[in-house]
């Protein structure tokens, strides 16, 4: 386990990861970025695991993107290194939205730049009403190199998207709910017990079909109609034929709440 990220199991099925850097807001240099791949899918592969809530220690900042004292690409770097390098911040994005598990994001602070992306990343998004959000590129000429410019349209609609991206403008509190980013914005010391009880709420649900469903969304935009159907009615096969399936006809049928084992 890394020292830059922290792992807490606050329910039997629930893992917290924190971005632990809190005295440099939780910004990104490489040993963060490659822990943090590590350590979700150290996490996402225990099998009691059915859902993680991704935040930041402290209180101010979820990430504050990139440190600018150790950033792992610059400039001079020929383009093999330099993609090598932006390589590390997506891949924290390819991580999280290919994990088997949902991913709450509780944003505690700032999230600017590549700490926006990787939130934009998750399945689902919680704030304080502290919370800062912006892609925030722009402001040093830079584009949203990790996924931003992907995951946003796709979220708030192309125009909005656009205005984020373009002019670098920043959302806070329940405005960040108010333009589709968030699902609730919370009092600040009861972010993360709210981003927990959800979770809980979603590890509740069959573990393969949540798996499979988060697969079929998260392509949905990429696919035509016809591939969509293929791929689904694959996963409604692999879900037929799990145990938790024929639990929960059992449990509809004798009028109790079924008990899913994960296979």
């Amino acid at each position: 386990m890394t020292d830059a990220v922290l792992v807490e199991r606050p329910t039997e099925h629930v893992a917290t990861v924190f971005l632990d850097r809190p005295d440099a807001m939780n910004a990104y240099d490489e040993p963060l970025l490659t822990g943090l791949v590590e350590e979700l899918e150290r996490v996402a592969d225990e099998p009691s695991v059915r859902a993680i809530v991704l935040t930041g220690a402290g209180d101010r900042a979820f990430c504050a993107g990139v440190d600018l004292t150790d950033m792992p690409l610059t400039p001079e770097m020929d383009f093999a290194d330099y993609e090598r390098g932006l390589g590390l911040f997506q891949d924290v994005v390819r991580t999280i939205r290919s994990l088997s598990v949902p991913v709450v994001a509780a944003v505690n602070g700032y999230a600017l730049g590549a700490g926006c992306d990787t939130a934009l990343a998750c399945d689902f998004r919680m704030v304080s009403a502290e919370a800062t959000m912006g892609e925030t590129f722009i402001d040093v000429g830079f584009v949203p190199g990790d996924g931003g410019a992907y995951l946003l349209p796709r979220l708030v609609g192309e125009e909005r998207a656009k205005e984020l991206i373009f002019t670098g403008k920043t959302l806070t509190g329940e405005d960040i709910v108010e333009w589709g980013l968030a699902r609730s914005c919370e009092p600040a010391d009861e972010l993360r017990e709210a981003a927990v009880s959800f979770a809980e709420e979603l590890a509740e649900q069959p573990p393969v079909a949540l798996s499979q469903s988060k697969r079929l969304v998260n392509e949905s935009h990429d696919v035509d109609l016809e591939t969509a159907f293929s791929h689904a009615t694959r996963a409604q096969r692999i879900c037929s034929q799990t145990r938790d399936h024929e639990e929960a006809v059992a449990a509809f049928q004798e009028d109790r709440e079924p008990e899913f084992e994960g296979r």
